[in-house]
């Protein structure tokens, strides 16, 4: 009996501390897709009031990311490899740019698309379980404005809430609802009416 106890143990500790991410790491690498909903929350020092969005997700390999804001405003964000596109039909612009630290939600997305994506990105700083949920605390490896962020991951490895602080003191949360995980890729792409101005920078 407390031999048992103690691989119970073993294997706890084992998935608990030190390995989520590498095992959320080869969760992504054996699905092609991610769709979610979710609510976003960001929080600034000159505001009194967080600013709140709502939209979906949508994520395929190779490295494609489509985000569709609907609240408050619909505004659509499209990357494939480092070429984003944000666009807003209520103004008629679209703006194409590089992607940059500015948009590091889009990065950490390509993450999840990408071959060893999480592990190139982050350094672990700690996990703790807290009963069904693992939060990893995680710095972002080589020079960028980000200070901290922190992934509360539910058993068996889906993400149920993403928290990432600036080294302004800004907060963005982010919490996803029916996070699906799918075997089959899903086609992305956007389409941007004629009459729309287009900005590059």
């Amino acid at each position: 009996m407390k031999r048992a106890v103690f691989l119970v143990f073993i294997l706890l500790f084992s998935f608990s501390y030190g390995s989520v991410l590498t095992e959320l790491q080869k969760k992504l690498s054996s699905i092609s897709s991610i769709e979610a909903s979710f609510k976003q929350r960001t929080y600034m020092e000159d505001l009194e009031q967080p600013e709140e969005f709502e939209g979906r997700l949508f994520i395929t390999k190779p490295a494609t990311i489509k985000i569709i804001y609907e609240k408050p405003i619909k505004q659509i964000y499209f990357l494939q490899d480092n070429q984003l596109i944000i666009y807003t039909p209520e103004e008629k612009q679209a703006i194409k740019s590089q992607l940059s630290d500015q948009f590091f939600l889009l990065k950490l997305f390509r993450a999840f698309a990408t071959e060893k994506g999480l592990e190139k990105l982050f350094n672990v700083i700690h996990e703790e379980q807290k009963g069904d949920f693992i939060d990893v605390v995680l710095n972002v490896k080589g020079k960028s404005k980000i200070k901290k962020v922190e992934m509360l991951i539910k058993k068996p490895l889906k993400i149920e809430q993403i928290f990432v602080w600036d080294e302004e003191g800004n907060r963005m949360e982010l919490v996803f609802y029916d996070l699906r995980y799918k075997k089959e890729p899903i086609k992305l792409y956007i389409n941007i009416p004629e009459d729309v101005e287009i900005i590059e920078y």
